[in-house]
């Protein structure tokens, strides 16, 4: 049940095109993603303050990709940054998008995917990736369970910045909220080592196993 692909197989790859007229940027229109918005969304994902580009002015100069796509600013993929776009963006000529075939692979999981393969594997050009997938509903499972410690990592700032503030409106709590944030701090540092543990079981089989092993009882 599980099959062999070759990232080509179940995603298109597309490359940005260089933007030479300024007068495309406005106020108001699709995200342009080059390699320094690129850095600034992976820092703070806001898409709402990166600049925006008419792309009714010259819709053969841009490079439209759809939402869920896969941003990455080198083929390379254990150097590469590694964003998913949640809208239709725009992308530069420093960028690559990964556009998932989604009657194949979920886009979720092969965002995942990309972080377990840069954390664990030697340098591989991006066009000779080969990816083991599991049936859709089980990849559907494993970005679910995935995407919800991400979503905690990813809002760890404000979460122990909210608790640190709670001295403003209660009386007597210093001690408590102290002790808090450190243990805070604490629970973030193990939630990102089980992230890691999370992808190396889901990306080396033993989840699909446990998987199989429920259906079959």
């Amino acid at each position: 049940m599980v099959k062999q692909f070759f990232l080509e197989e179940i995603a298109k790859v597309q490359i940005g095109h260089l933007i030479l007229n300024d007068q495309c940027f406005t106020r108001e229109g699709t995200p342009f993603i080059t390699k320094a918005t690129l850095l600034k969304l992976l820092v703070d994902d806001d898409a709402s303050q990166v600049p925006k580009i008419d792309h009714t002015v010259d819709s053969l100069n841009l490079s439209l990709v759809p939402a869920k796509s896969i941003l990455l600013n080198k083929l390379n993929l254990k150097e590469t940054i590694i964003y998913q776009c949640k809208k239709a963006v725009c992308i530069g000529h420093d960028i690559i998008a990964i556009i998932p075939n989604e009657s194949i692979v979920v886009s979720d999981y092969l965002f995942h995917f990309f972080k377990w393969y840069q954390i664990n594997k030697e340098r591989r050009h991006i066009l000779r990736l080969i990816i083991e997938l599991p049936p859709l509903d089980i990849q559907h499972r494993a970005a679910q369970l995935l995407n919800a410690i991400q979503h905690l990592l990813m809002n760890k700032d404000s979460l122990v910045t909210a608790v640190e503030k709670l001295p403003q409106y209660f009386d007597n709590v210093s001690k408590q909220v102290n002790q808090h944030s450190k243990n805070l701090h604490h629970s973030f540092e193990q939630l990102q080592y089980l992230y890691a543990d999370m992808l190396h079981k889901v990306y080396n089989g033993d989840f699909l196993n446990d998987s199989f092993q429920r259906l079959s009882n």
